[in-house]
């Protein structure tokens, strides 16, 4: 267990440091990850809502049971 999380810990600590000298090196190449992630999540959350409110809508009132 001790050695899964040290193994886990180490992954997060070269990922940051990973990131970090992209973003020196090439911050144009983060910013185009980040607008992109944006479209596809703006895009993602309109289809979410737009789903669910069709579904809504077609459901008919349930009849209470009492």
């Amino acid at each position: 267990m001790v050695k899964s999380i040290g193994i886990l810990l180490g992954g997060i600590f070269i990922g940051a440091v990973g990131a970090e000298i992209v973003s020196k090196k090439c911050p144009d190449v983060i910013d185009s990850i980040y607008a992109n992630a944006s479209k596809i999540t703006a895009g993602a959350t309109e289809a979410f809502k737009k789903g669910y409110a069709s579904v809504m809508q077609s459901q008919p009132d349930a009849k209470p049971s009492v």
